[in-house]
């Protein structure tokens, strides 16, 4: 900002000053880390190391609790399996996913038109045998040998019949009703309509949006041991910076391929918060809780599985 050049004189004194305050900037700085020099002056003895050495090894007998992170999804607790009650091609949903039913009204039908046909065949069957049996019937009076003829043909009529039930009975079971009221929890409609079912299989599932639980899959490479009673925290999606607690309330024995195509253990928990549990649905990421362990063993734990997977240890 100065509006002369500097002379070779000025320049000189500047460059004497410059090095006065960086000295003693210098100094000052180094006054104020002195507690860490000193703390590093201490390590560098042979005494220091051993006691730094020391902390360390205590630090790894620290008890901690030991944890493990796992996908997680908010399901019913008590679901109504609704399957395929025939064999069949599912022919149309009455209701749309996630919808609120009552008992009683219609969910989805059944393709009738091959029941329909042997229905009808089936009475037709029924008509023709009764005609023979009454035919029959009527002829014994004056034919001995007639008799014996007639009740087969008895026999057969009630064999038709018997058929003509089962068969008005497929029929009536095409439509399938809701047992219950809850909400209709199942995909995309067009996934189903024209598929071939056959009987029991699940088509949907009737469930209480207020009686929800914790539906965990702990991947069997961090799989720990756990008990029922063990504390859960959930952070779901829509909301992860706010911890929902759990109780676990089931474990499983058996690993399950999960929709990610991995080998996971199911587990179920229960919320224990005052509050209106979650909706359907909801996913996100639990912990769970198991038994306190050294830290050295929570650190190493991993480590280790994977030097005996590697190494056959």
């Amino acid at each position: 900002s100065r509006g002369r050049a500097w002379s070779d004189t000025e320049l000189a004194l500047v460059d004497r000053i410059g090095g006065a305050y960086a000295h003693a900037w210098s100094a000052l700085h180094a006054a104020r880390r002195k507690g860490a020099g000193e703390l590093l002056q201490a390590v560098r003895g042979h005494r220091g190391r051993a006691l730094l050495i020391f902390l360390c090894l205590a630090l790894m007998f620290l008890p901690v609790r030991q944890s493990v992170l796992a996908p997680a999804e908010v399901v019913a607790r008590d679901p109504v399996i609704v399957s395929a009650p025939i064999d069949g091609i599912l022919k149309t949903f009455h209701v749309q996913p996630n919808a609120r039913v009552n008992a009683g009204d219609l969910l989805f039908s059944m393709d009738d038109t091959v029941l329909r046909n042997r229905y009808q065949v089936a009475q037709k069957v029924l008509a023709v045998a009764r005609a023979d049996y009454l035919r029959a019937s009527q002829k014994a009076f004056t034919d001995e040998r007639s008799k014996g003829d007639a009740a087969l043909l008895r026999a057969e009529v009630e064999q038709k019949s018997a058929e003509v039930s089962y068969t008005a009975d497929l029929l009536e079971r095409v439509h399938v009703r809701a047992m219950r009221n809850g909400t209709a929890v199942f995909n995309d409609p067009s996934d189903w309509v024209g598929k071939p079912l056959t009987t029991g299989v699940k088509v949907l599932s009737l469930a209480d949006p207020l009686d929800t639980e914790l539906k965990i899959w702990m991947p069997v490479e961090d799989a720990i041991n756990l008990e029922a009673g063990a504390d859960v925290r959930v952070f779901l999606n829509i909301d992860p910076t706010s911890a929902i607690s759990a109780k676990l309330t089931q474990t499983s024995y058996e690993a399950e391929v999960t929709q990610a195509s991995i080998m996971a253990f199911p587990l179920l928990a229960a919320f224990t918060q005052d509050a209106a549990p979650p909706r359907l649905g909801l996913k996100g990421t639990a912990k769970v809780y198991g038994a306190e362990v050294s830290l050295l063993y929570y650190l190493m734990r991993r480590p280790l599985a994977a030097m005996r997977r590697l190494f056959g240890l």
